[in-house]
């Protein structure tokens, strides 16, 4: 395996991850009464749990409490909406050297997100690795490199970064896009390819670090809000090569758009 970075090598080993020296924070945005559907997994050397807790004065406060309870969990409490504000507030609040991102209506794997933890241990230059959810690992699934072009599935709680060189790059999420803003769509894909754009590293790896069994906002294609929505994710990643990009994204995702009317349509953004 001459030559093979050593997050690839770690990647095929079908042995249990060893813990990982770094820690991890995993952080989970929640709305008022989505605090009472998150269910944390138990307590597990190297990991703590952020609660980022928006319209807190509708979020039951024994559930509150009950949390806040744990030693390894915090609930902080933030003012206004959206989702990518509630991420933001992550990049800046933890105190963990690693961060995934989570959403209350999912499960985590521990081991999974531990697994995922180690591929910066063995990489130091590595700021993003992303990992898979249960219900969408493909047989296919490989380790490879992260760019503009692969990573348009990662979402939470798939991927994990380094907090010390996002934070120096100056990178947040884009307060455009996902759940409470503008484009209620693509917050997670924009800020990979932000990442990816300031010349940062980043590996996506064929480890489970979660699953969401429910329907998401980005499994609607019917809804004409979402599909502007995904146009100007295509803007906002790609800027002047966009119009190549919307013509191969609606090849790709034609079916899902409802044939090819509503492909030609999203090629030529008129919806």
């Amino acid at each position: 395996m001459a030559g093979r970075p050593a997050w690839w090598i770690m990647s095929r080993s079908s042995a249990d991850p060893a813990p990982a020296p770094l820690g991890v924070c995993i952080a989970i945005s929640t709305l008022g009464a989505g605090l009472s559907r998150i269910r944390l997994p138990a307590p597990s050397a190297g990991l703590t749990y952020m609660i980022l807790l928006q319209c807190p004065e509708a979020a039951d406060p024994g559930i509150r409490k009950a949390l806040e309870a744990r030693a390894d969990t915090q609930v902080l409490a933030l003012e206004g909406r959206g989702l990518s504000n509630s991420r933001n507030a992550a990049l800046a609040q933890a105190d963990q050297p690693l961060v995934l991102f989570a959403d209350d209506d999912q499960t985590l794997d521990p081991a999974g997100i531990m697994a995922l933890a180690q591929a910066f241990v063995q990489d130091p230059g590595l700021a993003l690795a992303a990992g898979w959810r249960a219900e969408r690992l493909s047989t296919r699934a490989r380790a490879q490199r992260l760019t503009r072009l692969n990573s348009g599935r990662i979402c939470a709680p798939e991927f994990m970064v380094r907090l010390a060189p996002i934070r120096a790059a100056g990178l947040r999420f884009d307060p455009e896009f996902g759940l409470g803003a503008r484009y209620p769509v693509a917050e997670d894909y924009i800020f990979v390819c932000d990442i990816l754009r300031a010349g940062l590293a980043g590996v996506s790896l064929p480890v489970v670090t979660g699953a969401h069994p429910h329907d998401s906002t980005g499994d609607n294609w019917s809804d004409p809000d979402l599909m502007r929505a995904r146009q100007a994710m295509i803007r906002r990643a790609f800027g002047p090569w966009a119009p190549l990009m919307r013509l191969a994204y609606a090849l790709k995702h034609r079916r899902r758009m409802g044939g090819v009317g509503r492909a030609l349509g999203f090629i030529r953004e008129v919806l």
